[in-house]
């Protein structure tokens, strides 16, 4: 294997010194934002319309696929405006971009279901997980199954709370000088915890397709792979890889807090994200994101391989997949209004409660 050379891997300086990096919303965008706000309040989504945030989206688009692949926008209105009026006009600033994908982290009864499966409020429930509360867990790097994550900072705790991004292909070619074995061996398939039949999938960590790097990483669905009837054992080799991925990724990678205002994205196939944990507290303090997950109209293609259909529902560039059951009979950006069956309930179970163990 080759070292990758295209415009995703970056340090820390070369992501200080992107366009989308610490960029601030004008005062023009803001504006928008604001009127678009109103008019959705006053006369519903038709009345929405974005002019030079359009065209700052759609940059900032082609640089979470073709650049650093991720971007971090400050000064999102936030003030002087309801969570709920928050949480509609960001949704509707995601569909600028791509197609929302629905999540697990939400309630599948509740009459706003519609909005709730692609926006997801992510708070600290309990100071650990319970019942498939959120807790206040810290993650260590990972990604998750969508193309793009997207989160718009509301409330920051006063203790604690930072992220950790880190550029997968960096890591990939910095284990790729010193350990060129591991990194060979992430290319190869590792049992996976999976919401489907037989309850594991072979998975690999790095796949390049078509010049394209993409990646899924995870501590825990590896390991909790092995608590599964017939899944293979972890490899020593798929083991200390991931392991030195982790090492290398806290060297290279950047640390960041967000602030009240910041929105963040991150394409999950060449970035990874970490968090620390934070003290729980009330009123000011009390640590809030919200979270939309979205396949992007310039996404990548994926391998067409069973695995990256039982794990994505489709592989073609541009489609909307992963999320949750991305396998159902409704499309992942469609939101489920019937009733789980007892596989699907049984699995949503069991993700809810390994998503909030803090484990990753």
């Amino acid at each position: 294997m080759a070292q990758l050379k295209d415009y995703t891997p970056w340090q820390v300086q070369e992501l200080l010194d992107s366009q989308y990096w610490n960029y601030h919303l004008t005062p023009e965008e803001v504006g928008e934002i604001e009127t678009a706000i109103h008019n959705l309040k006053v006369s519903g989504p038709q009345a929405v319309s974005f002019n030079q945030l359009k065209k700052t989206l759609a940059a900032v688009s082609e640089e979470l696929e073709n650049g650093t692949g991720t971007v971090l926008l400050k000064g999102f209105p936030f003030q002087k405006h309801w969570e709920e009026e928050l949480a509609d006009i960001y949704l509707i600033l995601c569909r600028q971009m791509g197609i929302p994908i629905r999540q697990s982290g939400s309630d599948w009864d509740s009459p706003s279901r519609e909005k709730s499966q692609f926006v997801t409020y992510i708070r600290a429930e309990a100071d650990s997980s319970k019942n498939g509360q959120q807790s206040n867990d810290a993650y260590k790097l990972h990604t998750d199954r969508y193309d793009l994550l997207s989160l718009l900072c509301l409330r920051q705790a006063r203790v604690g709370g930072e992220n950790r991004l880190a550029s997968a292909v960096t890591i990939y070619n910095e284990m790729l000088q010193s350990h060129p074995e591991l990194a060979e061996g992430l290319f190869q398939g590792m049992p996976w915890l999976y919401e489907g039949e037989g309850g594991w999938i072979s998975y690999p960590t790095w796949q390049i397709h078509k010049g394209k790097f993409t990646t899924q990483v995870s501590s825990t669905y590896p390991r909790l792979s092995q608590f599964v009837e017939g899944a293979p054992r972890l490899t020593e080799s798929h083991q200390e890889g991931l392991n030195l991925l982790q090492v290398i990724g806290d060297r290279v990678g950047i640390q960041l807090k967000l602030e009240p205002g910041d929105w963040l994205m991150v394409n999950n196939h060449v970035v990874y994200h970490a968090r620390a944990s934070w003290e729980i507290e009330s009123g000011d303090y009390d640590r809030l994101l919200l979270r939309v997950c979205f396949s992007p109209h310039n996404s990548r293609e994926l391998p067409d391989t069973e695995a990256f259909r039982r794990i994505w529902g489709a592989v073609k560039a541009g489609q909307p997949r992963g999320g949750f059951l991305p396998n159902h009979k409704l499309s992942p950006d469609q939101a489920i209004n019937e009733p789980l069956s007892l596989t699907e309930s049984y699995w949503l179970d069991k993700y809810l409660k390994v998503r909030w163990l803090g484990m990753n």
